[in-house]
Parts: C-alpha cells; structure tokens; sequence
C-alpha cells in the first residue's frame, strides 16, 4: 500500500503571485531509492517528469488538486493534495507485486523497461544494488565485471577491465563519475574497477542511439553516478573479503537540505602474502566524498571527490632484500576527480551546470648503484558543461540544448636517466600538449503520432591543438513505433568523433599507456553507426526483452607500424597508422527485474575488422578482440528472507592473434654469424581457444530486524577450473617448427566477504 510522507516548510518566494505555490516533489520506491523517469499528472493541466535524482518542480495554485504518479512496474499513486505555501513531498510508490508476507526483489529505480516508452535503445541500465550481488574474482563486488556480461560489450584478457564495445577499441569508452571523466579504470593492474560499488547509485551503458549531450569517444558512454538520495538518519555500512575491505558513511547533517557521504576501500594483499614469507609490497585505495545541498525547492547543488592510487614500491618492503643491494623500484599510477554540479528548475524548463576536474598520472622510479631511471606522464582535464531543458514548449515535446567545454593538458612519457644508463635510455620528453575541445549540442524529443516518437538533433565537437584546428558535425537521430502497448520497434543513426586516443605498446598492454591529442598528423578518429531493433515487455512476468542489429563504419582509427616499439619511445607520434574499421552484429538481452528470480541472459553474435595501407599489405584483417559470439547468463534467487544465491555462466569466443609461421636466415654483420628471422602469418589470422566460466555465490543475512544487518558472501568463481588462455607462448620443437601453448589465468578460486549496516 502506498505511503506518503508530507515535509513542508517557508522557502523565499519563488513566484511573483501569492496564490500560487511550489510543489517540490520526490519520488521513492519502498526502500527509499529515487524513481527517475515517473510520469506526475496533476488536476490542474500540470504535469512533469522526474530527474535522475526522483525529483520534480510544479507551480501550483492555493487549494486542493489531485495528483496522480505513475511508474512501469508500480502501483499508481493517486491523491488530493492541499498545498497553501512552498512544499516538499515525499512520495512512496509500491510495486505491483509487493505482498507484506513475501519477500521478492523489488524492481530498482533504473529499470530497464524504462526505455520501451522512449526512443532510447542500445543502452542498459544497473543499480548498485545488481551490482553487488553478482559474484565476481575475490568476492568483491564490480562494476566493469557486470558491464562485461551484457550485450554489445567483449573483454579483454580474463580478469581485466577493458571495455570493447560494439568493435570499438579499449580507449573509445568515455567513463564518467558524476560527469567527470575516469580514464584509469582498473586497481590491482586492471583486476578489479576503480568504482567502490557501496557508492554507486544509477549506472548507464550507452552502447549507441547517442543522445547528443553525449560525445569525445566513438564506442561507449558509461555514465556512472554516486549516491543521491537524501538520508534521514546516519548510516553506517562495510565489507571485509579476501582481497580488500570498505567502509561508508552517509549522515543527513541539516534534514532534507545537506547531507554528505564518505566511503574508503583499501587492499591487503601485501599484508596476505607478507604472511607467506613472500614480499608484494603493493596496495590500492580509493576515497569517495560527496556533499549535496538543497537550499530551497528550486535548487540542488552536489560536491563530488574521488581519489585512487596503485603503489608497487619495493623500499616499503622491511624484508625486500633488493633495496639492500641499493637497488629500489616504485610504481604509482592514480585518478583523481573534483565535480560541483548545479541544478535549477524553474517552471516550465530547468538548467544543470557541471564543472569538473579530473587527474591521472602515473610515475616509474628505479635506482641501482649509480644509475636512475624516471618515467612520468600525466593528463589533467578542466572542463564545465551546461545544459538547459524543457518539456512544456508543446504538449508532447521536450528541447534539450547546451555547450561543453573542456581543456586537456598532456604530459607524456617524460624520461629522466642519471648515469652509466644514460649511455643506453637519454633522458627526454614527448613534447607537452595543451587541448582545448568544446562542442555545442541540441535535440527535439516528441511524438508524430500516437505510434510514433521521434527525437532527433545534432552535436558540432571542434578542437584546437598547437594552431591546428578540427570540427566535426555529429547528426543524431532516433525513432520508436510502437506496434502496441508492449511491442516497439526502434531505429537509430548517429556520428562521433574522438580527439583524444590512448597509445599503448603494439606488443604490451601495460596500465601505463599514454593519453595524446589529435595533431597536425594525427587526424580525430569518427564513427557512424546504424542501428534496428525491437522490444517488448512482458508486465505480467516482469520481463523485458530486446533484440537490436548495428552496422558502424570508422575513419581514422589510431594503428601502428609493424614492429613498433612504444615503450619508453618519446618521438612515438611517427610510429602511428590511421585506417578503417567496420563492425556490425546482433544483440539479444533477456532482463528479468522484480520477483524471487531475477538477472538476465544476453547475447552477442559479431564481427570487427581493420584496415591500414601501411599494415599488413593494406588488405583487411580481423581486430584482436573479434570475439565472434558471446553469451552471459546471470540469476540471482531469493530463496528466503535470509538466503539468496547467484550464478554466472560466460561463454566468450577467443580473441586473435598473428603466429609465426617459419624463419629463414640472414648474415649478422655485426656479430659475423648469423640472425634468424621469424615470418609471420598474416596478422590476427588465428584464434585463441575459446573460454568459457561459471561462478556461483551464496548470501546468507545474519539479521533482518534489527538495527545491525550483517550478510555472509561464500561463492567460487570458475566453478569447474577451467581458466582462460591469455596469451601464446611459441616454443620451438627442435625440429625447426613451433608449438603454440596458452597458458591460463585464475583457475578455480573461492571466496568469501561479509558485509554489514546499520
């Protein structure tokens, strides 16, 4: 049964006539979770829609009227109000199939089906809550790992998290926090995401249909946002597992009006294997802040802080018995980001202001004997976004329309060497750049018809770099007919472009790759891509089904010469291709989000290929991770009111790779022997083995009543031992041929964690 709980009190005066009033009103579901997207109709010919955060503005008159919210998968919430000052309301919504006798998961605030209504496709939305009870490498909960396991979207070796969206490469993702761009997503050298998952609160996968406040990669949005919901008391809530632990804080600090979260993670591994009599002296943390402040009923205002550093440093080590040889090595890698957002709703349209500042470096230090090595390269964003929209210009339209802003300064590999080394490594530096990329965007969203809605629009992207100046235009467009009131089918078209690449050794994937800006020579890399499809929902089962093809073209995709060398190489710009690429495949996601049973099964059939003039005599070639099909299947069942369990099976075609079909001999002249040199196949012309892993998991709540919850989480992942090849290892037979052995990584593996709150 609904419940609604009534907050009011004196604002300044927002309107210039006394007999109208302001209605602020948030929108919950029974757990007190915000409900983005709900439909308000009013008695009074208002109306509204709820913002990311639940919340939504109305102007209305001294006396009674009736109001009426609607959400998919809710009961309608329908009531006479009396409003006689400027008010705050909380709304609680229940779900259809919510009985006080049963416990079943309740559908989140971010449902899937949300998008049947609109003309949003290619896009997958996750709570935290999904988030956590997915089983994953040490028990500790993952956000990269559960975007793997949905349609579109391929990785790279097991257990790291590259993102490879739709033939996209890893760097044409734009990761976002609370709109501050993430460009190192990986702890524990790509093992596990940098997202502390306590934090998150709505996560988004734009795999395509690209609305037009959206641009800078070819592939993929993942728009992730942290907690936004107001409390109403402290909350205190943890994890200890095997492989880290974290701590949150959420504390209302003035009622409805300021309040501020803080969270930490941090790894013990060093600490585990110290216990061995081994020395890792490596560990990872990362610090979350988040302070909201809502002064009156027209304004939000948010401070977002992240912080995240790896350290491998050997001098921290007391038993490392390289640093008593004089010898020290240490590594750091870390992200940072500042985010101040704004939001401002007036009558019939509202603004969102965000500025932020984003930071990821890294720094290599060696010293022994006499000689030092030193490697730093860094990337640092200022940038600021403005966005003003409104859905009251005609019944049945919305506008959207804004500007971006945002400088890149790039710092990479600077290299210094002191003695006999410098002989060897010189001391030198790629040269610093400074880009200034900005853009402007605007769409129109409403219906032709009953059946049919449209949103359509553009994105112009510009950027300057050392007097050089690019633009692109980047036309959207996106339709929905709706067959009837569960069937639709969608169609979409849209451009991006990318001024901002990661370089990374053709040979060697290291978390040190380098960030660098379009040039003179290097040309922005631009994607078009099309896409059909359908969906239906299914009220009665809480399913939601959609099957979607694409087909995407890119022009100017950043390569490399054969045979090049880009580590520690600061003239790198020269060893650097610009070709083609085109992909295209099909896309199945089964979603079920309420109920006993829930989680979803997605598949992925699909193909991507390269084409370079300098490489590989020009003729086109199979990308490295063309993985031709891809499957996930993830449950999760509520079996009681203290016991859950969960599973997930991935099975994921093996990516490429170029094999060394022979050798032949050549003089050595400066040895006076001879060299043998490999030939090789044409390039990614073989298949690793295909790999496929199930991991299961079991909750077990150890209180429900009481103020102290505590949860036991027991699982194993790779359930059968079956670990994943991630790589080739050529080793010779004597015979003048080769075997090719690919070794695997993370065999069968338990875990546990327990986690508590109150």
């Amino acid at each position: 049964m609904w419940r609604w709980i009534l907050l009011s009190g004196w604002f300044f005066s927002l309107s210039a006539s006394a007999q109208t009033h302001i209605l602020q009103g948030v929108v919950l579901d029974s757990v007190g979770l915000s409900l983005s997207q709900a439909h308000i109709q009013t008695s009074i010919k208002k109306s509204a829609v709820t913002d990311s955060a639940g919340s939504f503005l109305i102007q209305v008159p001294k006396g009674k009227f009736q109001i009426t919210i609607s959400y998919t998968g809710y009961k309608k919430f329908s009531q006479s109000l009396s409003i006689a000052r400027d008010t705050i309301i909380y709304f609680f919504l229940q779900t259809k199939n919510e009985e006080l006798n049963e416990i079943i998961v309740t559908a989140d605030r971010t449902l899937q089906s949300d998008q049947f209504e609109t003309t949003r496709m290619s896009t997958n939305t996750l709570s935290g809550k999904e988030i956590s009870s997915i089983p994953v490498l040490g028990g500790e909960a993952d956000l990269i790992k559960t975007i793997q396991l949905l349609p579109g979207v391929t990785k790279g070796a097991d257990g790291t998290t590259d993102l490879f969206v739709r033939g996209g490469a890893a760097d044409q993702n734009l990761v976002m926090l609370d709109g501050a761009p993430v460009y190192n997503t990986g702890h524990l050298f790509g093992f596990l995401s940098v997202f502390n998952s306590d934090m998150l609160d709505k996560v988004e996968s734009i795999n395509g249909a690209f609305p037009s406040e959206y641009g800078g990669r070819l592939s993929s949005i993942l728009d992730v946002s942290s907690k936004s919901t107001m409390p109403n008391r402290t909350k205190l809530k943890g994890n200890i597992g095997l492989l880290a632990s974290r701590l949150m804080i959420e504390q209302p600090i003035v009622k409805d009006k300021l309040a501020i979260w803080v969270a930490g993670r941090r790894t013990y591994v060093d600490q585990v294997i110290r216990l061995t009599g081994e020395e890792l002296p490596y560990f990872f943390y990362d610090l979350n802040a988040k302070v909201i402040y809502k002064p009156n009923a027209r304004d939000r205002m948010e401070f977002t802080i992240y912080e995240g550093n790896d350290v491998l440093d050997f001098s921290r080590a007391p038993r490392a018995t390289l640093r008593n040889r004089n010898i020290t090595n240490s590594f750091t890698l870390g992200n940072s980001t500042q985010t101040f957002l704004w939001k401002r709703n007036f009558y019939n349209f509202n603004t969102t202001l965000s500025l932020y500042r984003t930071v990821f470096q890294y720094n290599i230090q060696s010293t022994f004997t006499d000689n030092a090595l030193f490697v730093n390269s860094s990337i640092v964003d200022v940038g600021g976004k403005w966005i003003i929209a409104s859905d009251s210009l005609k019944k049945k339209i919305s506008v959207k329309g804004g500007v971006e802003m945002v400088q890149h300064q790039v710092a990479p590999n600077r290299i210094t060497t002191t003695g006999e080394i410098s002989d060897i490594l010189k001391s030198g530096a790629t040269t610093p750049q400074t880009a200034l990329e900005t853009s402007g965007f605007f769409h129109v969203d409403g219906s032709l018809t009953p059946r049919l809605r449209f949103n359509a629009g553009a994105r112009v992207s510009s950027a300057y770099v050392d007097n050089t100046f690019y633009v692109n235009p980047e036309p959207r467009v996106a339709f929905r007919y709706a067959i009837d009131s569960l069937t639709a089918i969608k169609a979409s078209y849209s451009r991006m472009a990318q001024y901002l690449h990661r370089v990374s050794s053709a040979a060697v994937a290291f978390p040190t790759d380098i960030w660098y800006p379009v040039t003179s020579r290097v040309k922005p890399q631009t994607a078009d891509q099309i896409a059909l499809g359908v969906q239906r929902t299914f009220p009665k089962q809480n399913v939601y089904v959609s099957v979607e093809g694409y087909y995407k073209w890119m022009h100017d995709l950043i390569g490399y010469k054969e045979g090049a060398s880009l580590l520690l190489n600061t003239n790198f710009e020269n060893q650097l291709v610009q070709g083609k690429g085109l992909s295209y495949g099909l896309e199945v996601l089964i979603k079920k989000e309420s109920g006993k049973l829930t989680g979803w099964i997605s598949y992925t059939l699909a193909k991507s290929e390269r084409q370079y003039d300098e490489v590989n005599n020009g003729d086109w070639f199979l990308a490295r991770y063309d993985r031709r099909h891809n499957l996930a299947v993830v449950m999760n069942y509520q079996l009681s009111k203290r016991w859950s369990v969960s599973s997930v099976f991935e099975f994921i075609s093996g990516s490429r790779f170029t094999p060394i079909i022979g050798q032949y001999v050549v003089p050595s002249p400066s040895l006076g022997g001879i060299d043998l040199i490999p030939v090789f196949a044409p390039i990614n012309s073989v298949r690793l083995a295909d790999t496929h892993r199930l991991d299961v998991g079991i909750k077990y709540r150890t209180r429900t009543d009481k103020k102290l919850q505590g949860e036991w989480f027991v699982g194993v992942y790779n359930v059968y031992n079956r670990a994943a090849p991630i790589g080739i290892v050529i080793r010779p037979n004597g015979d003048g041929s080769f075997r090719y052995e690919q070794p695997g990584l993370f065999g069968l593996l338990p875990f546990v964690s327990y986690g508590f709150k109150f």
